[in-house]
């Protein structure tokens, strides 16, 4: 169950709350806990605090939050260890399509020298017995044919397999909204897609991610077959992959994991003054 679901606070005006909450806590602090729709217990807690109310009452206050803090942690945790599995997947059948087609480029190559001598030995031996310029040029050029075509047709073959992945993360973060609530946890949905305070042109994590990919041609060049073909086969439930599709897919899962594991920071910076202003409290009495 999302840790939103369990026990939702009653919120008042969020103006309220922010400026209630802003008095003690930092700017990281308090966006934090407004994701996490946790900002009416750090609201709670702040005037607690502030008018000086009995310990008991504040030691309340201060457990129930931090218990909703550990829950959002192991929830960021999960979707991490969601998407990590993910990436070793893709890597897996990577590394086992990268051998197939080493495998089969040092095959053909050395068919192709194969090939290519067994030629020149034969054109060799025609001229040696018959003299006949025109048969030992035949055989050089047909061996000469086989040697480039061995030689070169494993690097221009890509090897392929199918790989499907129904549960698609990355479907989910392209299409926004109408998929979230399958993949992602409503507070770490938040994370991604509200405006990023740290970001001075108000910019979300996943307009940038999705930008990022735009400009290191991840999908291929806007527009093209090969872009169309990309997104039908990332977005969807999967397909033929070659090596370097899942490479695509791995950096893409590395990335979105990369921007998630940013909630462990900011849920820290939110939990660490929380215990600072309890061990200010413990030292005062």
């Amino acid at each position: 169950m999302p840790l939103g679901e369990i026990d939702r606070p009653v919120s008042s005006k969020p103006s309220a709350e922010r400026d209630a909450a802003a008095k003690l806590y930092s700017t990281i602090a308090v966006h934090t806990a407004e994701v996490m729709n946790l900002l009416p217990l750090l609201n709670r807690l702040a005037r607690l605090e502030t008018e000086q109310a009995p310990l008991a009452d504040i030691e309340r206050a201060r457990r129930k939050l931090t218990t909703h803090l550990q829950l959002a942690n192991l929830e960021v945790s999960s979707i991490v260890a969601e998407i990590e599995c993910e990436v070793q997947r893709a890597d897996e059948v990577q590394d086992r399509l990268k051998h197939v087609q080493t495998t089969r480029t040092t095959t053909q190559t050395i068919l192709g020298v194969i090939f290519g001598g067994l030629a020149n030995i034969l054109s060799g031996g025609i001229s040696i017995a018959t003299r006949a310029g025109d048969a030992a040029n035949i055989a050089s050029v047909a061996g000469g044919t086989l040697e480039v075509l061995f030689g070169t047709s494993a690097n221009f073959t890509k090897v392929r397999q199918e790989f499907n992945h129904p549960h698609n993360h990355l479907q989910a973060f392209w299409d926004g909204e109408e998929k979230q609530r399958e993949f992602f946890p409503p507070g770490v949905w938040r994370f991604l897609t509200d405006p990023d305070i740290r970001d001075v042109e108000g910019h979300s994590l996943r307009d940038v991610l999705v930008e990022t990919w735009n400009e290191q041609g991840r999908l291929g060049d806007p527009g093209s077959q090969e872009e169309q073909r990309r997104k039908a086969l990332l977005f969807g439930d999967g397909g033929l992959y070659d090596s370097d599709d899942l490479h695509v897919r791995e950096a893409m899962l590395q990335q979105l994991e990369s921007s998630i594991q940013l909630m462990h920071q900011d849920l820290e910076t939110l939990l660490r003054e929380v215990l600072l202003r309890q061990a200010l409290e413990e030292d005062r009495v």
